[in-house]
Parts: C-alpha cells; structure tokens; sequence
C-alpha cells in the first residue's frame, strides 16, 4: 500500500537509473536529496549519545577497515509525511524516519535557505546606527533573544555595533562577555564567562571557564594602548601605531583566522581614527563579475602571511587563497597586504614573468576594488560603542589620527575563534 501525502495521487519517477515514489505537493521536499545520502543518514546509524556512526564497518580486533562490495543505489519503496516527521520505506524493508526540519536544514546546505547572506555596500553610519538588525544595545546581547538576533546580524551581514558596552574597570570583563554570549556552547552555566559576568565576578579572576576569548600572541583580551596590554603579550602589529590601516582581514598567519573580532571603543582619537570596514564577499562576487581570470587566480593561488615578534617569541606563518571557495561559493576572505610575503611561482611553471604578470594583473584588480568609496563604511565609534566583525568575511581598518598626549586612541577587543562561532550559528539554525 502506499503512502498518501496531502494528495491521493502519487506520481512514479524515474530518475538516474532507479524508481522512487514521489508526491505531487511541492512541500513534500524529501525526494529532493539524494538517496544515498537519504539512507546512510538514517538515525539508527547514530549512536543516540555521541553523534557518532555505527554502520562503520571494521575489524573489531585490530581496528582495521573491511572492504565492503560496491553499493548499489538505494531504492525508496515509499514515504509518508506524518505531522513532522518522514517515514521512509526502502526497498529491503528497512524502515527510517527523518525529522522534517532535518530535511530541510540538508537542503539548506545546498544553498536553498530561508534566511540567506546579504552582501552589502554603499552602507553608511548612520544606516547602521538606525537598522534593528545591525544596531543592539549591550544589555540585549546577553539576553538568549538578543544573543540570537545578533547570531542572526553576523551571518547575514558580518557586522553588528553593540552600543553602552560599560569601559569602567570592568570592560575586560564585559569585552570578554561579549565573546561569551555569541561562541562556545549555546547553554551558559556557571562554566560561562557570560554567566559568571552576570553574576558580578571579574573577568581576570575567572577560573574554569570554557568559552569567551581566543588566546592568541596578544593574549586573550588585548588594548591597543601598551601599557594596558597583558604581561608577556605580542605589541609587533601596526595596531600600535597612529597611522591609517588599509582594510584587511586579521591574523591571516595562522591556519585557521579567527571568526569573530571585537572591537570596543575605550577613547576615541580627537582627530581622526575612524574604524573602516568593508564585505568581503561582497568584494569578492564583484571581482568574479567585472574580472573573472583575477577572481580565478586569487582563489586558487595560495598566498603567504607572516607574524615576527623578535621580543615575545612568535614566529607564525599561513597560507590560503585571498578568496576561499566551496563548491563554487565564497566562504572565506584571508587578506592583509601588510602580512602578506611575496609569492612564489609554485613548482612546476615554466614561463615565471607570466606568473608574475598574472598576479599582478589580479592583484590591482582587487585592489581597485577595495579602494573605492562604495565598499567602505566608515563608522566613528564613541566611546563604549563595539564593533563586532566576521573576521573571515568582513574588512576592517581605520584613519590615521593624531596623538594626544601617550595615547589619544584605546581601543579593548579579543577574538571568537571560527569554530566557536561557527557552533553557535549551527545551534540558532544557520548553515556554515
């Protein structure tokens, strides 16, 4: 008998070789995945516990791989849908059933989601500071809706301003706060800095706690003013200086860049200093648009960066594409020309002043890109204003200001790493 899904006509298709039962309503999306996939993502191929695969096929003893015959395509017998959830029958009688949103979270991961990135420019400050979804104050962030609303802000845009973050003597504290509540685990406990920050306690006297800051070179809270660094942390950056900073991504010398950077304003310069920021992806779809051969260079050339701090010790280097692909799609943006060493033809090419050529050609290509006005949003931060970034997708930079004193412009910040946010997008639904 079979299954009847909000019609009584079912239609029998063909499709690459084998027979499946399909409904005539749209919304019926099962059929859409393929059923390979569909079959081995059965639930009871997962422990219910750990998450992890139990049709893994090996020697119990040794641990060693068993070579299993070539699977033939599974046939689906019939489906049903039945309030939320499919059930599945196949054609050797197994019988599974999937959860309607899975299904629908395994199309989104071919680029069919509801709520999908915005790539943007000509974006202003004062758009910004009016926008519900690109403007939040402190207090709201630390709330689970405003920790979701903000989530939802850095997947769609990269970039969120977070206003009245407190820079009294607990603005560590609260910078640290602000990692908390949008990386690690989404449930906050007493082993959450965000948690223990609600309660009252410091954060530089917090001990077993599991999310908050990245620790890097420059500590896990860092400030552009020296003397209010961390003991023993890296100052070898530009960061340091007054002059203007170009846009670019951070940390590109380390394998895996954060994913989140922020930025809370402590004292803004008196003159100048302006925070500049820029779409990546945005930047990136424009160079395949106008320049296709320099948009195919520079996600497919690997490109150098390097961080040397003779004082501190640190000797980093990465590599990567400026633009990172999956699929076709741009997923990435690892860009910082101050870090960047110069390229080396890889092995192999025969016609070495060609190379060159090329990747100059892509390079002001890009770099045209980046200099004009429409792609830069200009913000000047008040104090207690935070800027939040998608490190791996939006720019960032500033204006060169003038000195006041020893330091005329304190900025406080820390980094989110791409695991940790990309975790906390998973939990609220998106798909990274």
């Amino acid at each position: 008998m079979r299954a009847m899904i909000c019609s009584n006509v079912m239609l029998r298709v063909a499709q690459k070789n084998s027979c499946r039962w399909l409904s005539s309503s749209s919304a019926a999306a099962i059929e859409d995945l393929p059923l390979q996939f569909l079959r081995a993502s059965d639930p009871a191929n997962f422990d219910k516990d750990t998450f992890q695969r139990k049709d893994v096929v090996f020697d119990k003893s040794s641990g060693k791989p068993l070579i299993t015959s070539t699977l033939k395509t599974p046939f689906m017998r019939e489906y049903s849908l039945h309030g939320e959830s499919y059930k599945v029958v196949w054609d050797d009688g197994v019988v599974s059933e999937y959860q309607r949103s899975w299904v629908k979270k395994q199309l989104d991961l071919w680029g069919k989601s509801d709520i999908q990135r915005v790539m943007w420019n000509d974006l202003t400050e004062d758009r910004v500071r009016t926008s519900k979804d690109l403007s939040m104050g402190f207090e709201e962030v630390l709330t689970s809706n405003g920790q979701a609303k903000a989530l939802k802000a850095l997947y769609q845009y990269g970039i969120l301003l977070v206003t009245n973050t407190p820079i009294d003597d607990r603005c560590s504290g609260s910078v640290a706060t602000v990692a908390s509540a949008l990386g690690g685990g989404a449930k906050k406990d007493d082993t959450s800095v965000l948690n223990n920050y609600l309660k009252g306690q410091n954060y530089d006297r917090l001990e077993g706690v599991v999310d908050g800051p990245l620790r890097t070179l420059y500590g896990t809270v860092w400030s552009t003013s020296t003397s209010d660094q961390s003991a023993g942390a890296s100052t070898a950056d530009s960061a340091y200086g007054n002059e203007s900073l170009p846009l670019h991504t951070d940390m590109t010398y380390i394998r895996d860049p954060p994913g989140l950077q922020i930025f809370t304003m402590v004292r803004p310069a008196t003159t100048g200093g302006e925070s500049l920021f820029g779409d990546g992806f945005a930047a990136a779809e424009k160079l395949r648009s106008v320049d296709p051969t320099s948009f195919r260079v520079l996600s497919e050339l690997p490109r150098r960066y390097r961080c040397v701090d003779r004082v501190s010790g640190w000797h980093l280097e990465a590599s990567g594409p400026v633009i990172a692909l999956n699929y076709g799609r741009v997923v990435g943006i690892r860009h910082n020309d101050l870090d960047r060493l110069p390229d080396l033809p890889p092995e192999g090419v025969e016609d070495v002043d060609e190379f060159y050529k090329t990747v100059n050609r892509a390079h002001q290509a890009w770099d045209k890109i980046l200099a004009s006005d429409d792609i830069r949003l200009i913000l000047r931060l008040q104090a207690g204003e935070t800027a939040i970034v998608a490190n791996q997708r939006c720019f960032h930079g500033r204006l060169g200001f003038s000195l006041d004193g020893y330091s005329s412009r304190v900025i406080k910040g820390c980094y989110v790493s791409q695991d940790e946010f990309e975790s906390r997008l998973r939990w609220e639904g998106y798909h990274v």
